[in-house]
């Protein structure tokens, strides 16, 4: 709980010093697909929401630096059936994610027509996992719950363990248009670090996005 409170006032304090310096300022808000997934650990889709503050500063010849914070929340349903034939053996995992997303990225801004411009970035992102509270509804068979091990509960997969890492180091790039104060992007980034605790699987976890964003200055 205390490293929650930590980052969510590093949160607010980041963004409020990124507005005082920036010659650019957006309010970005938009949706996000994670992907989890390793050699031989189940794969993880998350419908996700986040919002935030990103800030820009020129440099010359029409590039600049992106950066900010960005809270993100998802939520994932799995179900894993067990056996040869699709009996009741399975088991439901239903998990939140919250988060923050911190971008650093190089930009490239180009003029068009009629007030319109384009832009391309590209950087790394850094994933912060705040918690991610998983849920496991087990209807297994007395053989297949020993075979597996795997019993009802609920346990926070950052806390647990042999849970995931907080920490996601994601390279990525995207782009997108801008008319006056209006923006649409979209990106996608890639996992560099395995998450697992354990140690016995590479699990990587990539997203790709989209978001409609305001320029606020």
């Amino acid at each position: 709980m205390k490293f929650i409170k930590v980052n969510l006032v590093f949160f607010v304090l980041f963004a409020a010093t990124l507005s005082l310096n920036a010659q650019k300022l957006f309010l970005e808000a938009g949706y996000l697909n994670p992907h989890r997934s390793g050699a031989v650990s189940r794969e993880d889709y998350f419908d996700a929401g986040r919002v935030g503050v990103l800030a820009e500063y020129a440099l010359k010849y029409n590039f600049g630096i992106q950066t900010g914070a960005l809270l993100n929340v998802g939520y994932a349903h799995k179900v894993q059936r067990y056996g040869l034939t699709s009996g009741s053996d399975s088991v439901i995992y239903k998990t939140f994610n919250v988060g923050i997303d911190i971008p650093a990225r190089i930009v490239y801004n180009q003029k068009l027509f009629w007030g319109i411009s384009m832009f391309a970035f590209a950087g790394p992102n850094i994933q912060i996992g705040l918690f991610q509270p998983q849920t496991t509804e087990a209807s297994l068979s007395t053989n297949w719950q020993q075979l597996t091990g795997i019993t009802s509960g609920t346990r926070d997969l950052y806390s647990y363990d042999q849970g995931v890492r907080r920490i996601n180091f994601q390279l990525g790039l995207g782009g997108g248009f801008q008319w006056k104060k209006y923006i649409l992007k979209g990106g996608y980034d890639w996992g560099i670090n395995g998450l697992d605790k354990t140690g016995a699987d590479r699990m990587l976890q990539r997203n790709w996005y989209t978001s409609f964003v305001y320029q606020l200055k």
